[in-house]
């Protein structure tokens, strides 16, 4: 398999005494559906947001390919995120003032070969709302807005952090579902950070962070579609 992303050796320190990562390699495949999970404080989301470029290690590295990513400066590494990687946040971050369709057409990288506008907005369910501003949108509309924004420019990683945390079961079922259908039509690689065990079900890989280390990190078998999980239980 293809390494597209590792962390090597991170560490992270708050306040020049938290100490919330404590070493960590990891490895990440190309095209392949990952997830992250842990209790509060295991380390989950700081890792993501280093591995994203969104924070910067107090030691160790990121490498995306050949790309050390963390020996970029700011202009670079804005550029790097700009062209190579998206990030579905659980506050969906949409523009007010802008319609659906313009809150997603501002995520596309002119640098980059934008996927099929409308082969996205249809893939999501959105086609019909492209008119409509956020505050018209239920929770679910707008995490799937968010979505396409950010995958409308072809990234090769889709970074999502408790991407479902603030919706009802029906729609965190659809957005999972969703985002299994996209890293298959398209070949982005998922790293997903969530407490929630059921999730973790549907990944191809689960890895587990305790106390600021990777505890387990192991290849799932047999992974179940996302409408075959019940909600309700996590870690």
């Amino acid at each position: 398999m293809e390494t597209l992303i590792r962390a090597e050796k991170i560490i992270k320190k708050f306040n020049h005494h938290e100490t919330v990562l404590k070493g960590v390699d990891l490895s990440i495949y190309r095209n392949s559906f990952n997830v992250i999970i842990g209790s509060s404080g295991s380390g989950k989301t700081t890792l993501l947001n280093i591995m994203a470029g969104l924070l910067r290690p107090t030691s160790g590295k990121v490498f995306y390919q050949d790309l050390e990513v963390t020996s970029l400066n700011d202009s670079q590494l804005s550029k790097f995120k700009k062209h190579e990687i998206s990030s579905v946040f659980q506050n969906y971050l949409l523009l007010p003032n802008l319609t659906v369709a313009e809150n997603i057409r501002i995520g596309i990288s002119q640098s980059n070969k934008a996927l099929p506008f409308k082969d996205i907005t249809e893939m999501l369910g959105i086609d019909d709302i492209l008119h409509k501003f956020p505050s018209q949108l239920s929770g679910g509309q707008q995490q799937r807005t968010s979505i396409a924004r950010a995958i409308i420019k072809n990234p090769k990683i889709l970074f999502c952090d408790e991407a479902t945390g603030a919706l009802d079961e029906e729609n965190s079922l659809r957005v999972l579902k969703l985002l299994h259908l996209i890293k298959k039509q398209y070949g982005i690689t998922i790293i997903f950070v969530t407490h929630n065990l059921k999730i973790a079900d549907t990944a191809e890989r689960i890895i587990t962070m305790k106390d600021g280390f990777i505890h387990n990190d192991r290849w799932n078998e047999n992974p179940l579609r996302a409408d075959e999980i019940r909600w309700g239980i996590s870690c």
